[in-house]
């Protein structure tokens, strides 16, 4: 990230209260277990210690899901993804901020390579969240309470759309 990408973050936080304008990030769904990988948010960032996903800012023009892959390999190392579902965006009206999430599939569970942006990491089982929660993934939680039923794109009956968004 430049100096100027940096700034336009910065000045945005002061005038939102999130870090750029749009933001993506993702949670991990390893198909072979069925579980979720949660990142747990360092001292240097915003709201830290929460648990949350794996994401960043979306510079203006750029595709989200693949921010949300990129912040993805550079926080934890991976790479091996093999599908980016849409789950849900959540949009703040008071300041028009909008954050996409989404499912980032891969086969197998990994342990993740962190960087300064997390201090930890969890494998969880659907439902059991460890806490305190970002608000951010409180909110997605709230809004797509079946995540594994959105990895699997099915209309499974909690997910109103059939895939969680």
């Amino acid at each position: 990230m430049d100096l100027d990408e940096e700034f336009g973050h910065a000045e945005a936080l002061a005038e939102t209260g999130f870090w750029g304008r749009r933001g993506a990030g993702c949670v991990v769904y390893a198909r072979s277990t069925g579980r979720l990988l949660l990142a747990r948010r360092s001292c240097d960032v915003l709201e830290p210690g929460t648990w949350g996903t794996w994401g960043g800012a979306v510079e203006e023009g750029a595709d989200a899901a693949a921010c949300a892959a990129r912040e993805l390999e550079e926080e934890t190392g991976c790479s091996r993804i093999v599908e980016m579902v849409p789950v849900y965006e959540f949009v703040d009206a008071s300041s028009g901020f909008r954050y996409s999430n989404f499912l980032a599939v891969v086969d197998d569970e990994f342990v993740p390579k962190l960087n300064w942006e997390n201090d930890g990491f969890a494998w969880v089982e659907q439902g059991e969240w460890p806490s305190p929660l970002h608000f951010g993934l409180a909110d997605l939680i709230d809004n797509v309470p079946d995540l594994a039923c959105a990895a699997a794109g099915s209309a499974c009956g909690t997910c109103p759309s059939g895939n969680g968004r």
